[in-house]
């Protein structure tokens, strides 16, 4: 979509929240072009959970805000905003292409926070913080926390990549 065609996913955080307030308005003054984009669509999600020890899956919906900064060299800033619910169920095979549904593991309600700076010669990165509460079928809850970054070479495959899993009991 808006994030170059690339999907989602301390000290770094603040910089990364500093850069994102500070080089837009930087660059609106120099002519860069500012627009605003609002969405609604579904929500697949796969992976490992934290809070179970299982490979989870499930289709939700979540909807969003993106601001967007091109600047007039070839660059953009983008910022976007999620907010999303997406049932959850153990994920059955065959494998992550067909994950199968299947005992109900719960209900995340969560929100997400997307970064993606992109210099015109294109190197950058995507960062991401998506956090909510997962409330199990008993009605007991746990915050379960995805991190994603990603910082993405001029040419070749990205220089670095990490994605964490994080639970906590609420």
């Amino acid at each position: 979509m808006f994030l170059r065609k690339r999907h989602l996913m301390g000290a770094a955080l603040l910089a990364s929240l500093l850069s994102l307030l500070l080089v837009p308005a930087i660059a609106a003054g120099q002519g860069a072009t500012q627009t605003v984009e609002t969405f609604t669509e579904e929500a697949n999600w796969f992976g490992p959970d934290a809070c179970t020890g299982l490979t989870i899956t499930g289709l939700g919906t979540q909807s969003g805000t993106a601001y967007i900064t091109e600047t007039p060299n070839g660059g953009a800033h983008v910022r976007v905003d999620v907010q999303g619910s997406v049932d959850l169920y153990q994920a059955n095979g065959p494998g992550p292409w067909d994950p199968q549904p299947g005992a109900f593991v719960g209900t995340w309600t969560y929100t997400a926070s997307i970064s993606d700076q992109a210099p015109p010669d294109g190197q950058g990165s995507t960062t991401s913080i998506t956090s909510g509460l997962l409330v199990f079928p008993d009605g007991t809850s746990a915050r379960r926390q995805v991190v994603f970054h990603i910082t993405w070479e001029k040419n070749g495959p990205p220089k670095l990549f990490f994605v964490k899993f994080m639970c906590a009991e609420s």
